[in-house]
């Protein structure tokens, strides 16, 4: 069980099961990513110390490129807590992992996400993400790098 109050929290949660699993990021398959943070969503689930926690879902999208002084193609595998609170309103904590590709692959590939709410099961979000074109392109190419992401909406 995981207590969250924030963002931090939840990237460092994230950051422990990765250590507890023996993964470097940087050495992260688009197919490893999935089982990682699928895993991460089953064995560890998210509760809140004084609120309500209304929602925890994986988002996967992709699309979009990152800017900077590299581009690339980003394929993101996030968690979304919704934290509720009564005088607050709610706020979206999420935290996850963001792969960049070479973008000369994916220009045919147009922005996509969806949200594991929005399938039936577990099992069927995993399928549509192992079912997605990024997916397909991405699984047997080597990232160009990886990174933890993690963030508040309100």
């Amino acid at each position: 069980m995981t207590l969250i109050v924030n963002s931090y929290l939840l990237l460092a949660a994230l950051q422990r099961f990765i250590d507890r699993r023996g993964m470097v990021l940087d050495r992260l398959t688009a197919t490893s990513m999935l089982a990682l943070m699928t895993d991460w969503y089953r064995d560890e689930p998210i509760h809140s110390v004084d609120h309500t926690v209304s929602a925890d879902v994986l988002v996967y999208r992709y699309g979009g490129w990152s800017e900077g002084c590299v581009t690339g193609f980003k394929l993101s595998l996030l968690r979304r807590v919704t934290d509720s609170r009564a005088n607050d309103g709610k706020t979206d904590w999420f935290a996850g992992i963001t792969m960049l590709f070479d973008p000369n692959r994916y220009t045919a590939v147009e922005p996509f996400s969806v949200v594991s709410s929005e399938q039936p099961s577990l099992d069927a979000f995993i399928h549509a993400i192992e079912d997605s074109s990024a997916f397909k392109l991405s699984a047997p190419a080597t990232a160009m790098g990886s990174l933890l992401e993690s963030g508040g909406i309100r």
